[in-house]
């Protein structure tokens, strides 16, 4: 299938979905029963199934249906090929707020930037050092920026969820959801963060699976700990050299 039978027959669905509501409303709601499963395979919380409750009882049986049908397109359209498919939805429907900048960058462009950010040299330096290739994104949108960069990885036969660590932040609640639900389908080990990364203050978090079955924190732990013991050599180091320094000055 070509990638806008997709994308139509996602806009279709949705449009139809529910006209008596607004169609950002119908949008964000599909994003927040994502969310909300997505999230429940790993933290297994109370709130999640409330929220996700709350959010569905207000369609029919039939509009629920609707609803995993959605889903079922955008994980066929992953599989299909790297993409940002939500973030493609999101401006072809306008779901976008001009007044304060939102416009999500196209995909070709964030693969082009990535394959221009991307070090062959110095990924595979740190992966032979058992580091991690670490990536932030403070204003991530729908995370195609992230996507692309993990394709490229993949391109040069590189493990992106092994070895690729992603902190994604947005202040917007359905960028927010719209990284998350695409990290997650793509196996992309992130913390994402709904808050603003100038002020730093921030509302939600969420781990996505992989940052769990890829053991990230442990694997982060120990590279602060081989940096602390570098820190200490260092400045034992600089210690010796200003002794040095002062000897010759006197």
């Amino acid at each position: 299938m070509e990638k806008i039978y997709y994308l139509k027959e996602f806009m279709a669905k949705l449009q139809s979905l529910d006209r008596s509501r607004s169609l950002t409303i119908v949008f964000k709601d599909f994003l927040t029963l994502c969310t909300c499963s997505l999230a429940q395979t790993i933290y297994r919380s109370d709130e999640l199934e409330q929220k996700y409750l709350q959010t569905i009882k207000q369609y029919t049986k039939e509009q629920a249906e609707e609803f995993s049908k959605l889903l079922a397109l955008l994980v066929m359209a992953l599989e299909e090929k790297y993409q940002d498919f939500l973030g493609e939805i999101f401006m072809r429907l306008n779901l976008g707020n001009s007044s304060i900048g939102q416009y999500e960058t196209p995909y070709t462009v964030s693969k082009f930037m990535a394959e221009i950010n991307f070090s062959e040299l110095e990924i595979s330096q740190k992966i032979a050092n058992n580091h991690l290739i670490t990536l932030s994104e403070p204003c991530c949108g729908s995370g195609g920026m992230i996507i692309a960069f993990a394709e490229t990885m993949k391109e040069h036969n590189f493990n992106y969820q092994k070895h690729l660590y992603v902190e994604a932040i947005d202040i917007d609640e359905m960028s927010f959801m719209m990284a998350y639900i695409q990290l997650t389908l793509l196996g992309i080990p992130a913390k994402v963060i709904q808050g603003d990364t100038l002020t730093l203050k921030f509302r939600h978090v969420l781990y996505t699976p992989f940052y769990f079955l890829s053991g990230i924190e442990y694997k982060l732990q120990k590279i602060n700990t081989n940096n602390k013991h570098e820190l200490i050599e260092t400045k034992n180091n600089n210690q010796k050299q200003n002794m040095q320094l002062q000897l010759f000055q006197l």
